[in-house]
């Protein structure tokens, strides 16, 4: 039992080993790789970064002036601030002021009472009820003219001490109301810079996000000219030819990939139909409704399946004899990158993932990397426009 697991392990390694050496064969070399599609692919790697830089340079001023904006309410916040640090100094100081004359109207006061005691205890004036039946300091201060003989500085000192603590409890009053205008402005000022950081910190996100698709798309664009260079110098010559009867069976024998049979945009140059579309339409649009099936136009092994830039989700197919096709803005795929498919598979469904106004699918058919009009290749369509 022992020997016969070891002869299965040994022929399931073996048998992995011969698919891992097929799959290890360069299918863009057996399935249309060509110079043309490599320099393409950089092209548009590099046409990409050169968007995402003119995007950047455009919203330069636009960041530059929301930093601006953000320092010059900085600024005005800081000397802002400053004012209201003096104004509750002064209210600070006037409180003390008001505080200290409080305890010298107080001590004037009991001064005033000793003195009326003395003189009332050497006999000179009898102040006893003019004192002692007054019912509050005010009504004390109306009874004192009664004895401005003894009072009368008194009567000043206090006078004056009362009106100065009166005009500084209204400087402390009108300082409060200044405090209470400055804190307001404060606020409304504190609400602005907070919108001018938010702004200003989406200006630096979207300068960040462009900064790593640039990033991304000079990086695509290195290793498509690394995998170019490779690939020249192990296929001097492309293996499709057009006219030859084998390259046209493999074109002939392509079938449609939906059951949908609307075109909606045909190849060649076009009016982009929006930010970030190509001007120069490499395929044609089929208008087949969201997640119906798409089918594989013609057996062979899958070379991409994934995300794909602008194209979204999208399928790349290369079959026999330089011929390949690609299906584009998928909203799912169910193959995946050496799976060899047949003609009429589902492969995926229809979306409107990557750059795309609605639902549809991007066909594209190549050869030697090439893309070529696949309208005649689709009997019975009927135009959208």
């Amino acid at each position: 039992m022992k020997r016969m697991k070891k002869w299965m392990a040994l022929l399931c390694a073996a048998l992995l080993l011969c698919g891992v050496a097929a799959i290890s064969v360069p299918v863009e070399e057996a399935y249309g790789y060509s110079q043309q599609e490599g320099e393409y692919n950089i092209e548009q790697y590099k046409k990409k970064a050169e968007e995402y830089k003119k995007q950047m340079e455009a919203m330069q001023d636009d960041k530059n002036r929301a930093i601006e904006y953000k320092l010059l309410l900085d600024q005005r916040n800081a000397v802002l601030q400053d004012q209201i640090d003096t104004v509750q100094l002064q209210i600070q100081n006037t409180e003390e002021v008001i505080a200290r004359y409080e305890v010298e109207e107080k001590a004037q006061y009991e001064l005033f009472c000793k003195q009326v005691r003395q003189e009332e205890e050497r006999g000179t004036i009898s102040y006893w009820s003019v004192l002692f039946k007054a019912t509050g300091f005010a009504d004390l201060l109306s009874r004192m003219d009664f004895i401005t003989e003894v009072m009368e500085y008194n009567q000043r000192v206090i006078a004056d001490l009362r009106q100065l603590r009166e005009q500084l409890t209204q400087s402390k009053t009108d300082l409060q109301k200044q405090k209470e205008s400055l804190d307001e402005t404060q606020t409304e000022l504190e609400e602005q810079i907070a919108e001018a950081t938010r702004v200003m910190n989406e200006f630096l996100e979207q300068e960040d996000a462009l900064q790593k698709l640039i990033d991304a798309e000079e990086e695509g664009a290195a290793q498509e000219e690394a995998f170019l260079k490779e690939w020249l110098e192990q296929n001097p010559e492309n293996k499709g030819d057009i006219e030859s009867d084998d390259t046209q069976g493999v074109l002939n024998g392509l079938i449609w990939p939906s059951n949908a049979r609307y075109i909606t945009d045909k190849f060649g140059w076009r009016d982009a139909p929006t930010a970030g579309a190509s001007s120069y339409h490499q395929g044609v649009d089929i208008g087949a409704p969201y997640n119906s099936n798409v089918y594989a136009a013609q057996s062979g092994q899958v070379i991409q399946a994934g995300w794909n830039g602008s194209y979204g989700y999208s399928i790349t197919i290369a079959h026999d004899f330089g011929v390949a096709t690609l299906y584009g803005h998928l909203n799912d795929y169910h193959v995946y990158v050496g799976d060899y498919v047949s003609r009429g598979q589902v492969i995926g469904l229809c979306g409107s993932t990557g750059v795309s106004t609605g639902p549809h699918i991007h066909y594209e058919v190549r050869l030697n990397g090439e893309r070529i009009d696949p309208m005649p290749y689709l009997p019975g369509y009927i135009p959208w426009w």
